[in-house]
């Protein structure tokens, strides 16, 4: 029995998702091939949970027994328009831009739960249709490559950035479900690029993207401030990224037109606001209360700290010398 892939986009937009693919499970043995090369060449930043099972991340049926499809949904957590046009817009002074800077990702509710919760409800559509099969959902939970099989499935391809664009822009979240059934019909990979254009490099402060679609990890501000073991921060400081890094999102133009999702809106973090307030006023207990159910929380209270009083350092030396 084969699942008709018109049921399974219609299912996975009444669950939420603004974007749905379809692929075979097979092999993906280019991407496995650039991605050995990238660790090869410490772009992961001695990453070692990158180094294991590389086999599995382009191998569906090595991560889930009879795995025959591959579906990827994307959901768009755009939320407000670019900093850097918001800026223009408000021609505001030096002094009262943002001190300390957060992704839009980390604005949201913790998406590893709503996304699997979606994911769920899709499987749980289709099982309803069709009887019962064996799946897997995942978000960031297992060792597949989901941006190289969001590229498969036709939902988007690589920006030179490493970031998937998508007809709804770069800012959209990925989730996987793998079944043990075959579609009636599965997409073609995106074949589009970026042409000849390369703001998103100009535009990288600490000069990650090295060459186009490859990024050293060791030099991108949102790796070193994402991670959890990191201690020193002042060589990133004075960017005021604290959790995360837009810029090259910000610049692309696949983003400029991207719709505002309504969905995203009402996930908004409860620090969305008041950002700057309640990070300048930050006390373990407004941390516990504003963050709990972000991404961010994973960082710690002292954690995020640490990230803020580095930046603080950085402009109050700034001040310091022209004093």
């Amino acid at each position: 029995m084969q699942i008709d892939s018109f049921i399974i986009k219609q299912l996975a937009q009444n669950c939420g998702f603004d974007l749905c693919g379809i692929a075979k499970a097979k092999p993906l043995s280019i991407a496995k091939e650039r991605f050995e090369n990238a660790v090869a060449n410490n772009f992961h930043a001695k990453k070692e949970y990158l180094e294991r099972d590389i086999e599995r991340r382009f191998h569906p049926a090595l991560l889930f027994d009879n795995c025959k499809t591959v579906i990827v949904c994307g959901f768009n957590y755009n939320m407000r328009e670019r900093a850097c046009e918001k800026r223009e817009s408000a021609h505001r002074t030096q002094n009262n831009l943002e001190k300390y800077k957060i992704s839009k990702y980390a604005q949201i509710k913790d998406y590893h739960v709503f996304m699997k919760e979606k994911l769920e409800r899709l499987a749980q559509g289709l099982k309803d249709k069709y009887g019962d099969f064996n799946y897997k959902t995942t978000v960031d939970s297992s060792t597949i490559s989901e941006k190289a099989w969001a590229v498969q499935a036709g939902v988007g391809y690589y920006g030179k950035n490493g970031i998937i664009q998508t007809s709804l822009g770069s800012f959209v979240f990925l989730g996987v479900l793998l079944i043990d059934k075959d579609v009636d019909k599965y997409e073609e990979p995106s074949n589009r690029n970026c042409g000849n254009c390369c703001l998103c490099m100009a535009a990288c402060p600490n000069r990650a993207i090295i060459a186009p679609y490859c990024v050293d990890s060791n030099r991108c501000i949102s790796t070193i401030n994402l991670n959890k073991n990191e201690t020193n921060f002042s060589s990133i400081a004075q960017y005021g990224w604290i959790v995360g890094c837009d810029e090259c999102q910000e610049v692309c133009p696949n983003n400029k037109q991207a719709p505002i999702s309504k969905e995203a809106l009402a996930l908004q973090a409860s620090f969305f606001d008041n950002q700057n307030k309640i990070l300048e006023t930050l006390t373990p207990e407004s941390f516990e209360c504003n963050f709990k159910d972000t991404n961010i929380y994973k960082l710690k209270y002292e954690g995020l700290k640490i990230r803020m009083e580095a930046v603080e350092n950085y402009f109050q030396i700034q001040q310091n010398r022209f004093c």
